[in-house]
């Protein structure tokens, strides 16, 4: 009796342990994919991963940046955003799993929704605010700062996820570095939108429209949904 029950005991941390080696195998196989969609777009443009990180400090001339070196349309570029959402959503199963250890089946649907929306809002966020405005052409800069941007942030959070997933003795420090990227990441978004949209002639109030309903408020809805269903 006594080492049928300690088998019985001993036999729920292995079941664990294969599902977590799984789950491992599963993500770097993901992250090998991202691996090989830099690869590509190295390969297509070689000039694409400088164009992204030149992209990074440039504010003026964006436009002209990317149609010298990378258009934004081209194959290379697609496959950088590729990146950034497959790593985006690598790191959210990460977060989700290792650290509020939801249920797999709504770790991966949240990390595979969250990323698409939140790229969704922001494109249309800057589409309603040209619709409203009547100023689209000027706010088309915005996009290309988006989209820039998600392609610099992307190269990091291959890193980020590669080393997560090696290392979960290590969860709380790199959700800090995934959280800072994040915050960096939506900091840059929005200085260098206000400074494009001010350059451009937009008029403030409508900077302000962007901001209020379509920056803050989002942020508040996922911060209130967050504590309301996974607090703890």
């Amino acid at each position: 009796m006594v080492h049928f029950f300690s088998g019985e005991i001993s036999s729920v941390p292995m079941e664990l342990d294969l599902r977590v080696q799984s789950f491992t195998l599963i993500l770097t196989g993901i992250l090998a994919t991202s691996l090989l969609l830099v690869i590509f777009a190295r390969i297509r443009n070689s000039k694409a991963i400088p164009t992204v990180l030149a992209a990074f400090l440039k504010n003026i001339s964006l436009d002209q940046h990317f149609k010298a070196n990378m258009r934004l349309e081209s194959l290379s570029s697609i496959l950088l955003i590729l990146n950034y959402f497959v790593c985006f959503s690598v790191c959210l199963f990460l977060f989700f799993s290792r650290i509020l250890f939801l249920d797999s089946e709504w770790a991966i649907l949240l990390s595979f929704l969250l990323p698409i929306g939140l790229f969704v809002l922001d494109t249309l966020s800057i589409i309603l605010v040209g619709a409203i405005s009547g100023e689209f052409k000027k706010l088309q800069s915005s996009i290309v700062i988006t989209l820039s941007l998600n392609q610099f942030f992307g190269l990091f959070l291959s890193l980020v996820s590669l080393l997560w997933i090696m290392n979960p003795e290590f969860n709380e420090v790199y959700l800090v570095v995934f959280g800072l990227l994040l915050v960096l990441n939506y900091l840059m978004r929005v200085l260098k939108n206000t400074v494009a949209i001010l350059t451009n002639g937009v008029p403030w109030y409508y900077l302000i429209l962007y901001f209020c309903t379509l920056e803050i408020l989002p942020l508040y809805s996922a911060y209130y949904f967050l504590a309301m269903n996974f607090a703890r």
